[in-house]
């Protein structure tokens, strides 16, 4: 039975597109045809592994998705958040960043209350 005879519709993404594969999202950097399929090089686009590199064979990759229009109007159709909710998370990321790359500052903020 052939792909498109059993509902997968498997139609390879082009360079730019946007892509969900194996749990995460990836910007689409250049598609190649070979002997079992599209070679697909993509790029992480999600925070915790942003820039790494993954190579698949677009049609042996089970459960992906081309990020289309669609996708992308049903994002803005949920609204923003209201400034202070968003300011409040822009600053929580900051203090992440901050604390993920120097724990010598969190031990300073619990230690700042104490005298000697």
């Amino acid at each position: 039975m052939a792909l498109a005879e059993s509902g997968l519709d498997k139609t390879a993404p082009q360079p730019g597109q946007v892509v969900r594969v194996r749990t995460r999202t990836y910007l689409v950097e250049e598609t190649e045809p070979s002997a079992m399929g599209t070679l697909v090089r993509l790029a992480c686009l999600d925070d915790d592994a942003q820039g790494q590199e993954l190579s698949v064979i677009w049609e042996l990759e089970l459960d992906t998705e081309i990020v289309g229009a669609d996708s992308w109007r049903s994002i803005g159709n949920k609204g923003f958040d209201p400034p202070r909710v968003f300011g409040a998370y822009i600053h929580t990321l900051r203090w992440n960043c901050v604390t993920a790359t120097d724990p010598a500052i969190v031990s300073i903020a619990f230690q700042s209350g104490h005298s000697n």
